[in-house]
């Protein structure tokens, strides 16, 4: 498989290219960051209104990158529920399930392409 490419402007080092992963959405109207910051991201998933869900890979970070996608999850629900209404949570927490399965299986199945 033939690797893309990316070029970005970094606040650090000026103009650079970097491999881009086919998955990436891109970095279109991104704002300049610094070098060890950049991360590309895949588009988002939803699940039941409380799930957000996305591949991520910072590759450059210093301390710990990440040198394969990972998965990046934003759950957001609170809420006081009538004892009725607790099938409906469990229905939404089963469509978060198979959401994030789908991601991780994803994410485990790039980390053998590298």
């Amino acid at each position: 498989m033939s690797a893309r490419t990316v070029t970005l402007e970094t606040l650090d080092r000026g103009t650079v290219t970097i491999p881009e992963p086919g998955w990436c959405r891109g970095h279109e109207g991104e704002p300049p960051q610094r070098y060890t910051d950049l991360t590309h991201n895949s588009v988002t998933a939803r699940a039941a209104g409380i799930l957000t869900v996305h591949l991520s890979q910072a590759p450059y970070l210093v301390g710990s990158p990440e040198p394969h996608p990972i998965v990046s999850v934003q759950l957001d629900y609170n809420g006081d529920l009538h004892a009725e209404d607790v099938p409906q949570l469990f229905e939404a927490f089963r469509s978060v399930e198979r959401v994030l399965t789908f991601v991780a299986a994803e994410a485990i199945r790039l980390r053998g392409e590298s």
